[in-house]
């Protein structure tokens, strides 16, 4: 049954041609600050600072008034792009998601066999049944979309509003950041349409740092538009800067 409905799903969202449709926001400016521009240009920079990573997660999914459905996913990133793989449960395992850039993503779907690209005018819509959607698999970075206001500021925290840059397509309306101050990294994001209304919260928590690096050991995304739909990704595996062929980042790679 998970599988039939993962498959129809994903080929609902596969299409060969692919258009841009978020919608270009006009962003209070009044909001911007460069103190916040620059915050956020740091978080950026500790987001990418790794050449690679490798993660395996394991995933629990929970649908108001379904029972909690379990998945395991590796993941590798290098740059902007992006490879996930389901490794559970077994009618899954196999299913493979490329990302090259925001704009352009895939799926390999081994019932078929075949490569299909994800079309982009669904992509705010929950992916696979997570409630985490294509653009928050495929957005790395915040800086290029959003400009940045300072908020309120505690010993160890500092928020940050994000809105869309004047003429730039974005995927939400608003984003309201909770960094860390001494990784820049987020420990809260909270998500909001382009009605001002708040849709989704973030959570990622049990940072641990490698080389320099850092990234969460569990990563919570709550939709509030759902019903309290949840899906939490927990870290079982992770390497840094090993690495990675660029070969592996191709659509060609997805079938092998």
């Amino acid at each position: 049954m998970l599988r039939a409905r993962v498959l129809s799903a994903l080929l609902a969202l596969a299409v060969p041609v692919v258009a841009s449709v978020a919608v270009s926001l006009t962003p209070s400016t009044a909001l911007a600050d460069d103190a916040g521009d620059k915050l956020l240009a740091e978080v950026d920079a500790a987001m990418t600072k790794a050449k690679t990573h490798t993660f395996e997660y394991d995933i629990t999914n929970q649908e108001p008034g379904k029972a909690e459905k379990k998945l395991g996913m590796k993941v590798w990133i290098k740059g902007e792009k992006r490879l996930s793989e389901f490794t559970a449960p077994a009618d899954m395992k196999g299913t493979k998601v490329l990302v090259i850039s925001p704009t352009q993503m895939y799926v390999y779907l081994p019932a078929f066999g075949k490569v299909r690209r994800l079309a982009s005018h669904v992509s705010e819509q929950n992916f696979l049944g997570m409630a985490f959607s294509q653009d928050d698999f495929a957005s790395l970075t915040y800086a290029k979309t959003y400009t940045a206001a300072t908020g309120a500021s505690t010993d160890t925290t500092q928020k940050l509003t994000l809105t869309p840059k004047s003429g730039v397509t974005a995927p939400y309306g608003k984003i309201e950041l909770t960094i860390t101050k001494s990784n820049k990294l987020p420990s809260e994001i909270k998500y909001y349409n382009s009605e001002g209304k708040h849709i989704k919260t973030e959570v990622r928590s049990g940072y641990t740092c490698e080389q320099g690096i850092c990234t969460p050991k569990e990563l919570k995304m709550t939709d509030h538009s759902k019903g309290g739909h949840w899906t939490k990704f927990t870290r079982k595996s992770w390497k840094v800067n090993e690495t990675l062929a660029d070969a592996l980042f191709t659509k060609r790679s997805l079938g092998e």
